[in-house]
């Protein structure tokens, strides 16, 4: 799959020539310049749209914000008369990733370029693109599964891009024919067709990786025939993409028991509904820090561990599982915390063995020694991140 993905060079973003507005506050910020509201405002506005732009190509703006790391909004929008929302959380968290982590290599552009606002916008991307990978690692895995699926059968030749970006986007186009002229398939005709794929792809789909992934991949690209023969020959791969990752989330809620939650829409439109928990606002930007750096931490330790590849499939898929679960859970209890009841088996939320074993197709016997193995792997790094001892691989 790497060698497919080296075929398809990223497109950068569009720029107008005369925007200079992150130009400008990089310039303010090198010179100590006055950082007042006046001065602010056309940075506000500007970021802002910006993210809200990339929030909706990559097909976010109508799913939680949980799915960039936001906590405790139903939706990107403000409501009432609250100014301050979930996008404006990310606003903030945004202008930290670029203004403040990444002044310096801002400043030394600036020194050999007039307008580095292309560069802000890419920082912008990328900012967004970690968010996603980190905090909807369900839909972050589905589209970059099924898009190096949908290279792989153009490079075959089975599919032609008929319009938008080559490397395949949410706006690509795609055909059977390169000489397609009809119009494209509705979103529902492809919603019908796709979620039915998960039946044979799951759990496989979110828990291989590596040369076990290309697997996958060649599956799914099998899969691509069923729109050629049932009808759909010209869609776009948002599409495409959103009921295969509206399907799939509703699939490991299912597991996750969050049939009780609030209704928030996924990416394939408002009447695609599934259900999420909302957990409670005003999470402290240290907790979130702890979760994601645990969570990493973790999977570090899975990839050294001495072990079969069977059993680090199996640790995988139910540490994605526990990592779900855990931040999207209920009640003020920090997420980080979660992680070690769920593993240890005091959350009184946490799956039936039976259940887990039914799902992620691993031995119910075998699930004990699993958890125990991740609750091991798990207190390692919480010392590591205390300082009292160093991460190592158990």
């Amino acid at each position: 799959m790497s060698a497919i993905r080296s075929l398809w060079p990223r497109k950068k973003p569009a720029v107008r020539e005369d925007s200079h507005v992150f130009t400008d506050h990089v310039r303010l910020l090198v010179e100590g310049g006055p950082l007042d509201g006046e001065a602010l405002a056309p940075l506000w506005t500007a970021l802002r749209s910006a993210l809200r732009n990339e929030l909706r190509r990559r097909g976010l703006w109508e799913s939680p914000p949980a799915y960039a790391g936001i906590y405790g909004w139903d939706s990107w929008e403000a409501s009432g008369e609250t100014r301050r929302g979930a996008l404006e959380e990310l606003l903030f968290e945004c202008y930290s990733y670029i203004f403040v982590s990444r002044l310096r290599g801002l400043e030394a552009q600036l020194k050999v370029k007039p307008n580095i606002d292309g560069l802000v916008f890419l920082n912008i991307r990328h900012f967004l693109h970690e968010r996603q990978k980190e905090h909807d690692p369900l839909g972050s895995q589905v589209f970059e599964v099924l898009r190096s699926a949908v290279r792989m059968a153009i490079a075959e030749g089975t599919l032609h891009v008929l319009e938008g970006d080559e490397g395949v986007r949410n706006d690509t186009l795609l055909s059977f024919s390169p000489g397609a002229r009809s119009p494209a398939a509705s979103r529902e005709e492809i919603a019908a067709l796709v979620p039915s794929w998960n039946d044979d792809l799951l759990p496989d789909l979110v828990t291989l990786r590596g040369q076990r992934q290309e697997e996958v991949v060649r599956r799914l690209r099998d899969r691509l025939l069923d729109l050629r023969r049932e009808g759909p020959g010209v869609f776009r791969f948002k599409d495409l993409v959103d009921p295969l990752k509206a399907d799939v989330r509703k699939r490991w809620a299912a597991i996750l028991d969050q049939s009780q939650g609030e209704a928030a829409p996924q990416g394939g439109g408002e009447e695609e509904r599934s259900r999420v928990r909302v957990v409670s606002p005003d999470q402290r930007v240290e907790e979130r820090q702890l979760f994601r750096w645990l969570v990493d931490c973790v999977l570090t330790g899975l990839r050294r561990l001495d072990t079969s590849e069977k059993t680090r499939e199996y640790l995988t898929a139910l540490w994605q599982l526990v990592r779900l679960q855990a931040s999207q859970g209920e009640g003020l209890e920090a997420p980080d915390a979660r992680l070690g009841e769920l593993l240890e088996g005091g959350d009184e939320e946490r799956p039936s063995l039976r259940r887990v074993a039914e799902q992620l197709r691993i031995p119910r016997e075998r699930l004990p020694g699993l958890y125990e193995t991740l609750g091991s792997l798990l207190e390692g790094c919480r010392a590591a991140s205390m300082g009292r001892a160093p991460v190592k691989a158990f």
